[in-house]
């Protein structure tokens, strides 16, 4: 079975949809901000949103999340495989909802997008740790 082709990986807060399935992402970033000053960093929610198009029915789905340098994986999350009425020329966008998820470290992390086990799309985010007493203003600045 052919793989899918990726149209878009976001990674946000938040994904809505209203009655007539339109999407909002909400909150979209590229980095994490941690302000506790050891130990791991915990990220309480992080969504996944994914467009693709050449699905065919039964297709596997995966997203991890693993380190850039080490590729030590933080997690993995499977969605049920696409459903038997998707047609190849179709657009499939869905998200995965995650949870509790624990950095490990402060660093370059990669959000992958996988189809029957192979990456599709990957996107980096940045964990990164505040000092104590600094702002996340204060913090951004001395960055660059």
């Amino acid at each position: 079975m052919p793989n899918p082709v990726p149209i878009a990986l976001v990674v946000c807060d938040n994904v809505y949809a209203d009655s007539t399935g339109k999407r909002a992402l909400v909150g979209l970033f590229n980095q994490l901000v941690a302000h506790n000053e050891e130990g791991p960093i915990l990220q309480p929610r992080l969504c996944v949103y994914i467009s693709m198009t050449d699905v065919y029915p039964g297709t596997s789905f995966q997203v991890d999340i693993v380190h850039a340098e080490t590729d030590e994986p933080v997690m993995a999350a499977e969605s049920p495989p696409a459903p038997s009425e998707i047609e190849p020329t179709m657009i499939f966008d869905f998200q995965f909802e995650l949870n509790n998820i624990q950095f490990p470290e402060p660093g370059t992390y990669y959000v992958r997008f996988l189809s029957n086990n192979e990456t599709l799309l990957q996107r980096p985010i940045r964990v990164v740790r505040t000092t104590k007493g600094k702002t996340d203003a204060e913090f951004d600045a001395e960055e660059k």
